[in-house]
């Protein structure tokens, strides 16, 4: 039987404040939790509070998420690319000092972004430098446009540089790629849900269509040995912008029964018995 520490998202889907988030997040069972890294959030507190939420309650921070509003102007020219960056720069900093591991980064933020570019390189390079002087690494996040992914993979070569294996986005937008098996060797941090091929809708494994028993074949034969997290969504709000499924399977939950039903999938996936 393997042994992976069991984490989940800071955000789950419920409008809770996040320290009573994190409280029932520690009682289902999950030992941590990934966090959403940014200067300013409307859903969540400063970063140091956050931190210290998750020390309170004794649960580790696996890896937090930088945010990707303005990614897309990274590739282009302009000042909203070169503010974007330097705030991310000074967000990479930060969890050095907080003592966040690994940075989950998105390459791009649409299925069409704008042109790869020497600038956007550059810009991304800027970043590895930032990480590697801190010690943090970035895992770089399969999304709807795949191929920019591997592209700046094939370019940037850092032992702080790797790849975020998201197994909801490997199913419904690049089904024809193995993005784990084909970067078995890079990866740095897993978000694990399901869906139903088409819309990236965060469900619980085993509430979809994806093949498990692929993709913890695919985990296990891969280098990466860091938690198997989670990152699914109640659908109780589509503030975020993502596609509700058509019927929700959790309807009725509490925000306790459902963090249950995760816990014992998340189990489930690491032990093998499905």
């Amino acid at each position: 039987m393997l042994n992976y520490t069991p984490a989940i998202a800071g955000w789950f889907g419920y409008p809770l404040e996040l320290d009573d988030r994190l409280r029932l997040i520690k009682d289902a069972g999950f030992k941590a939790v990934l966090l959403w890294w940014a200067v300013q959030s409307a859903y969540e507190p400063p970063i140091p509070r956050k931190v210290e939420a998750a020390a309170r309650h004794g649960l580790a921070v696996e890896n937090a998420h930088l945010h990707y509003k303005h990614v897309n102007s990274l590739w282009e020219e302009g000042e909203e690319g070169e503010h974007y960056c330097n705030e991310l720069c000074g967000l990479i900093a930060s969890a050095a000092t907080y003592g966040v591991p690994t940075l989950v980064v998105h390459p791009t933020r649409t299925a069409e972004p704008p042109a790869f570019s020497d600038l956007g390189l550059s810009r991304f390079m800027r970043l590895v430098d930032i990480a590697e002087r801190v010690n943090v690494n970035l895992a770089f996040e399969n999304l709807k446009a795949v191929p920019r992914l591997y592209e700046l993979m094939g370019l940037v070569r850092s032992p702080r540089v790797g790849v975020c294996f998201d197994s909801g986005h490997n199913l419904c937008h690049c089904p024809d790629r193995r993005v784990c098996a084909d970067f078995a060797d890079r990866i740095m941090a897993v978000h694990l849900h399901d869906n139903h091929g088409k819309n990236d809708e965060h469900l619980i494994p085993f509430d979809g269509c994806e093949d498990w028993r692929r993709v913890r074949e695919e985990l296990i034969a891969s280098s990466y040995k860091g938690a198997w997290s989670l990152e699914v969504e109640h659908p109780l709000t589509d503030q975020f912008g993502k596609s509700l499924p058509e019927d929700d399977p959790y309807s009725g939950y509490s925000a306790e029964e459902y963090l249950a039903r995760a816990f014992a999938a998340q189990q489930k996936l690491v032990n093998g018995s499905f």
